[in-house]
């Protein structure tokens, strides 16, 4: 494939981290090293926190932390209930979410999957440096579920089921903040997802695209071709989506943050949280996997469909990305092309090949209670 190099040379570029190793280190205490098992073909190697090493009983732990309610103030939500597995681990559908006291948040929940291989931040403007403690803040967030972390842990030291867990994962039966944060890090290291059909038929090699689909495969790889040249309305490799400039890699995400041209962006995104005004209006580049569950779209959910998101990056965003100079992405956002209906219908096509139907179904991710 043309684009096969650009995938490779992205992904590795993503495993290199002076704070995590590519391999599963050693456990303390007498724990049970937890082994990954998706396809090493599809995927990076795994980027484990060294200070935080994977073990059964310290998944298992932070699995029954990220499902417990046990986390807010009032003990009606859990981090579950904003990240449904079924919408690959996004709010069920929902614009933006609703915490305990009826309070509206402002983004639109990301997809939880392969959290290991994020760097240079967490949440949509990288303000979390850790994954370890990402996973505290919607704690005390008065818009999510309003508690301290120091009520929490006075109620997890209450519970003998919760002593005994944090005893086997940990070593210690005094509950703090710190081996929280570590045990829900342990759970959401664990949510790969490398099985969808792009993976079989590109990766692996066991199935093949529809026709609709390689033409869709085609437009997301293909550069964008200036509208002024003689086209070929049906050749799909005259017409480019410039996709790959973003999301252009095993993942389908990127480490960089972008401006993706929306107009009458009010949220400064990155700048507000690095104080660079070059980085205002910035977000994280979400990975696609899974994008077909994970709707609305954008980081304020403002689109429904990706027929809708297809639409936005055909239109013309020289105004609205006039401000943000010569950044990397703004080739793919000024100089796409017009697609027909057909070519549209194929982008979407592609892009659901990405669903990964055994992540958003298996049983080590769900409800352990």
């Amino acid at each position: 494939m043309k684009k096969l190099i650009v995938y490779l040379l992205l992904a590795s570029s993503v495993i290199a981290c002076k704070d995590v190793v590519n391999e599963v280190p050693d456990t303390p205490f007498s724990t049970t090293p937890y082994t990954f098992s998706f396809n090493k073909t599809v995927l990076p190697p795994v980027r484990i926190p060294k200070d935080n090493p994977l073990t059964q009983e310290g998944v298992q732990l932070g699995r029954m932390l990220f499902y417990d309610p046990i986390l807010s103030a009032d003990s009606t939500q859990s981090c579950a209930s904003c990240h449904n597995q079924t919408d690959a681990f996004t709010d069920n559908g929902r614009q933006f979410s609703t915490g305990i006291r009826g309070i509206t948040g402002t983004r639109n929940a990301m997809s939880i999957v392969n959290m290991m291989w994020h760097l240079d931040g967490f949440f949509w403007d990288g303000r979390s440096d850790a994954l370890k403690h990402l996973a505290l803040i919607p704690i005390e967030d008065p818009t999510e579920m309003d508690e301290t972390i120091g009520n929490v842990v006075a109620k997890l030291n209450r519970s003998p089921m919760y002593q005994e867990a944090f005893k086997k994962a940990f070593g210690t039966g005094a509950i703090g903040d710190e081996i929280i944060g570590k045990a829900l890090e342990q759970f959401m290291l664990t949510m790969v997802s490398g099985n969808s059909k792009f993976d079989r038929v590109v990766m692996l090699k066991t199935e093949e695209f529809t026709v609709q689909e390689r033409t869709g495969q085609t437009i997301f790889n293909q550069e964008a071709t200036p509208i002024n040249e003689e086209l070929d309305p049906k050749n799909p490799k005259n017409f480019g989506g410039d996709c790959f400039h973003c999301h252009g890699n095993s993942l389908f995400m990127s480490r960089n943050y972008m401006s993706n041209g929306l107009p009458n962006v009010t949220d400064l995104g990155r700048g507000a949280t690095n104080g660079n005004p070059r980085d205002n209006y910035k977000f994280k580049t979400p990975t696609l996997r899974n994008i077909e569950k994970t709707a609305p779209y954008m980081h304020d959910g403002r689109f429904n469909t990706l027929e809708e998101v297809v639409q936005h990056y055909l239109s013309d965003m020289t105004n609205a990305t006039a401000n943000l100079g010569d950044e990397p992405n703004m080739h793919a956002l000024r100089d796409s092309v017009y697609l027909s209906e057909e070519h549209k219908a194929a982008l979407v096509a592609f892009l659901k090949t990405l669903t990964d139907d055994d992540f958003l179904t298996n049983e080590a991710y769900s409800n352990p209670f």
